[in-house]
């Protein structure tokens, strides 16, 4: 997914940025028994696939968000487990926020779903003398309970480390949030605790015009956990992230709402299946 097509949602307008494809096998990420996987969906498991790494701009208003911002270039080097051979990534975040007429000056807000490097490699830019924020004018929203971690706090106190070059750099400008709870970010703009694949895991929702939409993050990594909610990666905490799944897809599915999840190619839907479970559905721009 290299091309930039935005979704209107009320008053609010939503465009995912992939930073870029990382390589996906399921069998290899997911906490499924073999036995449990294969009779029905062997192909989908074994077959190593492409899935982006998504940013999410929405544009409310005044308002200029921005949900994650990796650094692919710097992240996914040749070698990589996640690298695809002979994969040209699309430009950065911030060429793609431009050719909408966004600055990195414009963005009001940035909200970090979680504490895996594909979701916050950019919110630094390196400089001769260190880095510079990527979001200079931008308040920074991450989870408090992500930011206390003792992994976290280990890497913070590495100078060397990816989360001190960007967390901790955004934190020692004074321009960081620690989110424990619902945070309103304006009106009909919210951040939800929604931990699972990480304690801190958090999304975002926003309501406009009674139309509702989602920016999930990592709270689903592949549709068929739409299908299966008990089914997750390996190092998602198996209780949190079941009762996360659980209000969130009643309200999304009551909601009708659009839902943008950090690797998924396009938005979608989540519908009523016709066993009486859910089903992801998939939509175009438009």
């Amino acid at each position: 997914m290299n091309q930039r097509e935005t979704w209107q949602v009320g008053a609010a307008r939503v465009t995912p940025l992939n930073a870029g494809d990382l390589r996906l096998r399921l069998a290899e990420e997911m906490a499924v028994p073999e036995e449990v996987w294969r009779p029905r969906y062997a192909d989908l498991f074994e077959a190593v696939s492409a899935c982006p790494s998504l940013s999410a701009l929405v544009e409310l208003g005044e308002m200029r968000l921005l949900v994650d911002a990796n650094d692919y270039r710097a992240t996914v080097t040749p070698g990589s487990e996640y690298a695809i051979a002979d994969y040209t990534p699309p430009p950065d975040i911030p060429t793609q926020l431009a050719a909408l007429g966004v600055s990195t000056g414009d963005i009001t807000h940035v909200v970090i779903t979680h504490a895996h490097w594909d979701h916050f490699a950019g919110l630094t830019t390196p400089t001769a003398d260190g880095v510079a924020l990527t979001y200079p004018n931008a308040r920074h929203y991450f989870g408090g309970a992500d930011w206390r971690a003792d992994e976290t706090q280990a890497a913070l106190a590495d100078p060397t480390s990816l989360e001190a070059r960007t967390l901790g750099a955004v934190h020692a400008a004074g321009a960081l949030t620690l989110v424990d709870a619902r945070e309103e970010l304006a009106e009909g703009v919210a951040i939800l605790p929604a931990p699972g694949e990480t304690p801190g895991h958090q999304l975002v929702r926003v309501a406009s015009g009674g139309q509702t939409l989602y920016i999930i993050g990592d709270l689903l990594h592949h549709p068929i956990e739409v299908e299966y909610p008990d089914w997750m990666v390996t190092w998602a905490e198996p209780a949190s992230m079941r009762e996360s799944r659980r209000w969130w897809l009643a309200d999304a599915l009551a909601e009708r709402a659009l839902v943008v999840a950090a690797h998924f190619a396009l938005p979608g839907h989540i519908e009523q299946a016709d066993d009486g479970g859910m089903r992801w559905a998939p939509v175009t721009a438009g």
